[in-house]
């Protein structure tokens, strides 16, 4: 909603500024986007007037004029307009002027002859889109003023974001309240009065109503008379402002009174309404009609249209109809007036594909009860400015007396609510800014709501009144009752403190959709049985790529990936942490899906390079280390790494992780034809792990602390060859079950193969610590435990000293 300042100066007077006044707005719940100053771009544009104006020779369509701008010489400007002549009041451009964009007006000579200025049209000035022609201006403005300051054109905007229960705010008047009760201003209603004729409105038109569910209240009234032309600039102005472009003085006055009571009309050409009579019904199916907008609209049977003797005239609260159009050659009005129920509005709407202000403001809902004071407001306005004359009297349709609700509210119950220590005085005080009829029993306030105030219907409603207007800085911060302190989990503490740990490894963190395409199961090979292809379909999808729930991390971080490799950002370092969805057939305990936390990362292109060495491409040991150290961070070392075979990873290249006998996950290689369906080249690593398991063994290893060996250890090497397809692992675990209780550390420092190697076989290095916790080792007791290793890899894998 765009507020115009100096249209809402007309209801009210403010003392403060409209950067103010946005502000106030803000703290009180009607959010102020922007202010924006129209015509600040515009300096140098004064008004003038063309005196004289002949054809440029040498041109077919460019004049020499010659234009009084209130100095002592008329300047010279060159001018191809279609509708410049000679006494048009213009808007003068002279040299040295600026206009929207920068552009800076100088003296240029066309046809040999010198131009010293411009004349603009509304889009050259950037009041609006027309630039059919130079902007005419009204005689009577002064030659020489500013020519925006004169035309009224200078303005300040408030860009509004309503909140849907605030669409009362859609009417400037409404708004004038809201701005009353926060400055204490006193709002002026605008004048309804005006003559009417011996003529009775029911005697010239008659009006049925067959659902007044749908059509809760339908008011008309006719203006005789009256002539179609340019309505006055002041209210040209406030629709521009507003967002609207202007037609001629109905329309006008027709959009005017909806943005000024947010209650939209509709005017028929009277003259054109066969029979004489409206009928307000629901469509037949197949029925059509053409609307204003020229297209033939074909009915389903749910849309409400307002229907004359021969059929549909307009498509109730959403658009006209060509049949009664108000033209050039229209001279009577009728003007309607109506409260529709907004459900039907918002499905009419979206199925014509015809959203306007109107139907946004019927499918939130107007006032019923305020109806006829639209009405008049139009009358009036055409009485004022069309000519017209306004036949007598309304002709309404009701379903019958509209009764205010009614609501009340204590200052004991506003403060249990808000934790403040209002009295009833204050409370009162603040209903009475808003202008809300009350009356007082004791403590007890009971409200009497205006109409327009759609909103407000139970205590808490007022409540919320009271709260904003006194200020929701000026509410204590107080625990609720029974209120325990807050603080974060251990489950929260614990992902936090994983999330900070990929973060120092040099990762970074991204958030994807938990709404994935089930194509993204084709783009990672999965074979037609793989659990993955057993989607959770989202009920009202908003389009196919975002249908079924993820069950993996990996298609969110590789599209991730793929967006930025397509834009040249070639070394990727992403994890998330998020929810993964399993069908209740994979948990067959669970009646619903089951939701589990997991981290997932994606590596690829190369690590950063320095003085030290070149960077390096990322492989499955460069992601294993990352897994491992961040691992170690939360105190978990007992890590089990074992091949694994997935579709989507590379073979050979790949492992399962797992944690006391519980699979974690995988990590590895993305296989190349996944990569290749994601668009992404090299090498690309990925790992997606279950966090639950995670999170509980981390819990329990605390970490703990050892005294500094008081004795010395002993170092041995040893470098075995054996067959290549037994695990490392299992190596490893060999040799710390035959080192005994001395051996303390093991560490593979080298893997060895090819030639003079068999190549079925490799050779394994590993570096032996020994050290005795109470006394020094003998060489005697180092060799028995390095024996003792050499016989068990030889009886056990057949693996012998290289």
């Amino acid at each position: 909603m765009n507020i115009s300042y100096n249209w809402l100066k007309d209801y009210i007077d403010l003392d403060i500024s409209a950067a103010q006044l946005a502000e106030k707005m803000t703290n009180a719940g009607l959010e102020i986007d922007e202010v924006v100053e129209i015509g600040a771009e515009v300096e140098g544009v004064v008004v003038g007037r063309v005196r004289e104006c002949r054809a440029l020779e040498g041109s077919d369509h460019l004049h020499i004029c010659q234009v009084d701008v209130g100095g002592e010489q008329p300047l010279s400007i060159i001018c191809g307009a279609p509708n410049v002549r000679a006494g048009l009041t213009v808007a003068c451009a002279t040299v040295g002027a600026k206009l929207p964009g920068g552009f800076i007006i100088t003296s240029k000579k066309t046809f040999g002859v010198v131009s010293d200025g411009m004349l603009c049209s509304e889009k050259e000035l950037g009041i609006s889109d027309e630039h059919s022609g130079i902007w005419e201006l009204p005689e009577e403005l002064e030659l020489g003023a500013d020519a925006l300051t004169a035309a009224g054109i200078r303005d300040q905007v408030l860009l509004v974001d309503l909140t849907p229960n605030r669409a009362d705010c859609l009417g400037m008047l409404n708004f004038a309240r809201e701005t009353a009760a926060l400055t204490g201003g006193q709002v002026r209603e605008p004048q309804l009065d005006y003559a009417e004729s011996d003529e009775q409105i029911g005697r010239l038109i008659e009006i049925r109503v067959e659902d007044t569910d749908l059509c809760p209240r339908y008011c008309a009234r006719l203006v005789r008379g009256v002539k179609i032309g340019p309505s006055p600039l002041w209210m040209q102005n406030y629709l521009r402002a507003a967002g609207m472009r202007p037609i001629n003085n109905v329309v006008d006055i027709s959009n005017f009174v909806m943005l000024e009571m947010d209650q939209p009309l509709h005017t028929f050409d009277y003259q054109r309404i066969a029979e004489r009579r409206i009928v307000v019904r629901q469509a037949t199916e197949g029925e059509t009609m053409q609307t204003l907008d020229g297209k033939e609209r074909v009915f389903d049977g749910t849309e409400l249209l307002i229907c004359d003797g021969s059929g549909p005239v307009c498509v109730a609260g959403v658009m006209g109809g060509f049949a009664t159009e108000v033209t050039a050659a229209t001279t009577d009005i009728l003007i309607e007036a109506a409260c529709f129920k907004p459900a039907s509005i918002r499905r009419t709407s979206r199925s014509l594909g015809i959203p306007s202000e109107a139907s946004q403001r019927f499918e939130k809902g107007v006032a019923a009860a305020d109806c006829d004071k639209a009405a008049r407001r139009a009358a009036q306005l055409m009485v004022e400015y069309c000519g017209g004359t306004a036949v007598q009297g309304v002709c309404d349709v009701s379903a019958g007396e509209f009764i205010p609700r009614k609501a009340s509210i204590s200052a004991g119950r506003v403060n249990r609510l808000l934790g403040t220590a209002y009295t009833a005085d204050e409370v009162k005080e603040v209903l009475q800014r808003l202008n809300f009829p009350i009356e007082q029993q004791g403590e007890l306030l009971t409200v009497t709501v205006p109409a327009y105030r759609q909103d407000i219907s139970i205590e808490e409603d007022l409540i919320e009144e009271v709260a904003r207007l006194k200020g929701f800085d000026n509410i204590p911060q107080t625990l609720p009752a029974g209120a325990s302190q807050g603080g974060r989990s251990q489950l929260q503490l614990l992902t936090a403190r994983l999330i900070e740990l990929c973060v120092a490894h040099g990762l970074y963190e991204t958030v994807n959709y938990s709404f994935i395409s089930p194509r993204e199961a084709d783009k990672l090979q999965l074979d037609a049985g793989h659990p993955w292809r057993d989607n959770l379909l989202i009920a009202n999808p908003l389009s196919e790529d975002i249908s079924v729930m993820r069950q993996s991390l990996l298609p969110g971080l590789l599209n991730t990936a793929a967006r930025n490799w397509s834009r040249r950002n070639l070394d990727l370092r992403l994890f998330e942490v998020g929810s993964v969805f399993q069908p209740a057939a994979q948990q067959p305990e669970q009646n619903q899906p089951e939701e589990v936390r997991m981290l997932g990362i994606v590596l690829a292109g190369s690590a950063e390079g320095g003085w030290l060495g070149a960077a390096a491409e990322y492989d499955y040991f460069y992601l294993k280390g990352v897994v491992e150290s961040i691992f170690a961070g939360m105190n978990i070392c007992n890590l089990c790494f074992q091949r694994v075979t997935e579709p989507y990873l590379h073979p050979g290249r790949s492992a399962e992780l797992s944690l006391d006998g519980i699979s974690l996950g995988v990590i590895g290689e993305l296989h190349p034809q996944a990569a290749a369906a994601y668009e992404l080249e090299g090498r690309v690593l990925v790992a997606e792990l279950a966090l639950p398991a995670v999170f509980i063994n981390a819990a329990a290893n605390l970490p703990l602390q050892h005294d500094l060996p008081r004795y010395p250890a002993s170092t041995r090497d040893i470098a075995v060859i054996g067959d290549s397809d037994i695990a490392a692992e299992a190596i490893e675990a060999a040799i710390y079950e035959a080192g005994g209780e001395i051996l303390r550390s093991v560490k593979l420092f080298d893997v060895y193969q090819g030639l003079p190697i068999p190549p079925d076989q490799r050779s394994l290095a590993y570096a032996l610590s020994f050290r005795h916790a109470e006394r020094t080792l003998t060489d005697k007791e180092v060799d028995e435990a390095f024996n003792a290793i050499v016989a068990a890899l030889r009886d056990r894998y057949g693996y012998k000293l290289r």
